[in-house]
């Protein structure tokens, strides 16, 4: 049961840290945002399993936190707040002409990160941009302007 607690409170914690530090790994990792992760990783696995290396010991870790993230994942659903805190809310960088400094400082993203996602979606003048988002899961949508075309 020690290895239950163990390993609900490492996931936690992985979690929580890793909602903090690397906000934007679903699409843009960073090599410096992999080695926060394998770091994370390779640190939360002695704790868990302690002096126990029985293989009893690590599947009953793995399922421990398989259990609770599913359980996060459906409670995210019923209670949005739970979705808030573990993976963030879609935030507007650039409307208007205008980057929100002080929200991409907090996000840790630049203008770079915006112009390089511009540039794979074949848009090469922030002029043609309407507004950029950054997504919960860390990516970041360019909305472009929309042409008016006379008939």
């Amino acid at each position: 049961m020690d290895i239950v607690f163990r390993a609900a409170l490492m996931y936690l914690t992985v979690l929580i840290l890793l909602r903090l530090t690397t906000q934007r790994i679903m699409r843009s990792a960073t090599p410096l945002d992999m080695v926060v992760i394998f770091f994370f990783g390779g640190i939360a696995v002695p704790p868990i399993l302690g002096d126990d290396r029985s293989i009893t010991g690590a599947i009953l870790a793995l399922c421990t936190i398989a259990g609770l993230h599913t359980a996060l994942s459906h409670l995210k659903r019923v209670w949005p707040v739970v979705g808030m805190v573990t993976e963030g809310n879609p935030v507007v960088i650039y409307a208007n002409g205008t980057w929100d400094d002080e929200k991409m400082r907090r996000r840790r993203v630049d203008a770079r990160d915006v112009m390089a996602e511009m540039r794979q979606q074949g848009i090469t003048n922030l002029e043609d941009v309407q507004s950029a988002i950054i997504e919960h899961t860390g990516a970041i949508t360019v909305v472009p302007k929309q042409r008016h075309t006379h008939p």
